[in-house]
């Protein structure tokens, strides 16, 4: 990209390069400030090496001063002063602070010291050796050092004679020896031995410092036009960096801020000037994606308007029931949201083999009333790029409506209408175009890629709803025909006179016509699900309906008859014809059963059995129950080998009664009769 190689070889490289400028110009500034600190350093050195060559010649006139007044006063602080100035010039006891000030003379005989003491122990000639002194320089300290500690012996001969404690005339004599040891001529001469080494250092040690002072500024004198030349550089380096950066960019940083501040405001009312010689400049790129935003814009504009209008279709879609209510509100969102100028729908007429149209709107919809489209493709007016789209099965996109040789036959309508583009879409039902849905837009170019896959989801969008509104007709259709057979079946059920119930997989009562609730002696459903079905059963049969229920819903079909008791206490005898319900998956989910009511035919059963075995009137065994008594005894004798026998009882003149009383008072004899009998019996 020519941009990004202009920018890349000078801005680029004209940056870096002043980054190097400053970084030189910052590495001399430290070295000079670090030259300026080597003149500090330097007048620190020489100010220190003059303290401590002035501590060595004041150190040795404070001896001198402190042994004169002691042998004149006698007072020995003097003398503990004495001791104590040579024990911190030795290094045996610690130094006071601020030590090379002035501070014997301000210790009187109260001995009030002017500072405190510090934690140094150091001797004197060892602060020399550390201050760097040179060999020749710490040769004349020491020199000066030893010939005061040698006059400290003379020092101590005089204090000696001063604490003479002879007779009075052998002490004054004694005093006068001490006074003339210290000031007689030998005694100068060794202070002047002390003061001529310490003067001889002076000059050493000032050429010395002098010296190091003088290059030290020479060094930073140096470094300091290095310096400055350094930052004329950088300045000339920035200004070079200036022109690059005005070159790259085509104009001046504030212009082109506020050309950026504009575009991204989305302002492009205000059109960038470009010169020739900036079109490989940011701001000649800058103009030209102004450009390209002013077409992106318009084209999401666009977009925006069909995401409008097929978020509207959608609506639609979910509202309308039915195509008569949905393509009205599609034609009109197109236009009203998507910003066609106009849109229409065209079903296939099979019959008259030309699409009618059904749904339109916008601006020029006279033009439809003269408009005839033949689905027929041998037909010239099947060409167009409706009838293309509809014999093709393929959507079909006019970019420039004026110009596009399938429009030649609508070119002066297009003209009328201002429409610059169309787009033509098969909807189809069940996988079979069966009609078209037409737009028209005012620029040309006016379907792009995206614009097609919106227009192409929303025909899907229709197809959909197209194949659902068949689909709930369908639906409707058959829920109608299952309403009314439901209908029906319930009739049935509740005047069904035999009990119909649902039970679920846990024994659970679900349903329950009206002759199941009468067998149960109950009101309604809710009040028998109060209770288990197990508990209405008398307990000798609920094993049984257990295993009933069991069979049942592992797809077996059932029988059962039982005895239960309703809520009122009735028994009554029931019999269950139990099949099994399947849900979709095939798993049984439910039990179907059919209930009769069996309590008169076992009833009737019961009797018959009775008279079968006993007499009707007396409740006695009759011939067939006898012949069965005597063939058991005949098996239990022939066993055993024992014998029975049987005894045969007759009422005289019974026939008299029944004639001369009637046969009820034969009848009412004959029951009494028979029942002393049976209670003399065991």
């Amino acid at each position: 990209m020519p941009l990004k190689k202009y920018f890349t070889s000078q801005f680029t490289r004209h940056f870096w390069e002043s980054v190097f400028v400053f970084i030189l110009l910052s590495i001399s500034f430290v070295i000079y400030v670090n030259s300026e600190k080597q003149i500090d350093r330097a007048n620190e050195t020489r100010l220190r090496s003059f303290l401590l060559a002035d501590e060595l010649r004041h150190s040795s006139d404070d001896l001198s001063r402190m042994v004169r007044t002691y042998v004149v006063t006698g007072d020995p602080i003097y003398k503990k002063h004495y001791q104590e100035i040579l024990d911190i010039r030795n290094g045996k006891k610690p130094r006071p602070i601020n030590y090379q000030n002035i501070y014997w003379d301000l210790v009187g005989t109260d001995d009030h010291r002017p500072r405190p003491y510090s934690t140094q122990m150091i001797s004197l000639i060892e602060m020399m050796r550390e201050a760097g002194f040179t060999p020749a320089e710490l040769a004349k300290l020491t020199e000066a050092k030893n010939n005061s500690d040698a006059l400290t012996e003379t020092e101590f001969a005089a204090m000696k004679l001063a604490e003479s404690k002879d007779s009075p005339a052998e002490r004054d004599l004694q005093y006068h020896k001490a006074l003339e040891l210290l000031h007689d001529e030998i005694y100068h001469q060794a202070k002047a031995s002390i003061m001529r080494p310490i003067d001889e250092f002076y000059v050493l040690m000032k050429q010395r410092t002098d010296t190091a002072v003088h290059d030290a500024e020479q060094r930073a004198l140096n470094l300091r036009i290095v310096f400055i030349l350094i930052g004329i550089l950088f300045i000339l380096m920035l200004y070079r960096l200036k022109q690059t950066l005005h070159t790259t960019l085509g104009s001046t940083i504030d212009d082109v801020h506020s050309h950026i501040t504009r575009i991204g405001k989305g302002d492009f009312s205000h059109p960038i000037a470009i010169k020739d010689d900036n079109k490989n400049s940011i701001l000649g790129w800058l103009s030209e994606t102004q450009e390209r935003l002013k077409h992106l814009l318009a084209n999401n504009e666009r977009l925006k308007q069909l995401y409008a209008a097929l978020s509207q279709c959608n609506q639609a879609i979910v509202r309308s029931h039915n195509e008569a209510e949905l393509f009205p509100i599609i034609c009109r969102d197109a236009v009203n949201f998507g910003g066609m100028k106009m849109a229409w729908i065209g079903m296939n007429n099979e019959l008259t083999q030309e699409l009618e149209i059904v749904s339109y709107y916008g601006e020029g919809t006279d033009y439809l009333n003269e408009l005839h489209i033949s689905t027929d493709p041998s037909n010239p007016r099947a060409h167009g790029p409706t009838g293309v789209a509809f014999h093709e099965n393929r959507s079909v996109w006019c970019q420039d409506f004026q110009h596009d040789p399938a429009t030649h036959l609508w070119h002066e309508y297009g003209k009328k209408f201002g429409w610059g583009a169309s787009a033509a879409l098969p909807l189809h039902r069940n996988g079979k175009v069966i009609g078209i849905f037409t737009l028209y837009a005012q620029d040309i170019n006016a379907f792009d890629e995206p614009a097609q896959k919106l227009l192409e989801e929303m025909a899907m969008d229709i197809n959909y709803a197209l194949e659902s509104f068949d689909r709930d007709a369908a639906r409707q259709k058959a829920e109608d025909a299952l309403q009314k057979n439901q209908k029906h079946l319930l009739a049935i059920i509740e005047n069904e006179p035999e009990c119909v119930k649902l039970v679920d997989a846990r024994g659970n009562l679900l349903e329950m016509n009206p002759a199941g609730l009468a067998m149960l002696e109950a009101e309604s459903l809710e009040e028998v699900q109060k209770y288990s079905l197990i508990d209405y059963l008398l307990p000798e049969w609920r094993a049984a309906f257990i295993a009933l229920h069991k069979k049942v819903m592992n797809g077996e079909n059932a029988l059962l008859e039982f005895e239960v008791k309703g809520l009122k206490g009735t028994k009554r005898w029931l019999e269950t014809h139990a099949t099994p319900l399947r849900d979709n998956d095939g798993n049984v989910t439910m039990l179907l059963g059919i209930t009769r009511d069996t309590t008169e035919r076992k009833q009737q059963e019961e009797r018959i059995r009775y008279l079968a075995n006993f007499d009707h009137l007396t409740g006695l065994p009759n011939r067939t129950q006898l012949d069965s008594q005597i063939k058991d005894l005949l098996s239990f004798s022939k066993r055993n080998h024992t014998h029975f026998t049987v005894m045969f009882l007759d009422l005289d003149r019974f026939k008299e009664i029944n004639d001369s009383l009637g046969h009820s008072i034969g009848d009412t004899l004959l029951i009494e009769s028979s029942g002393r009998i049976a209670a003399l019996l065991r």
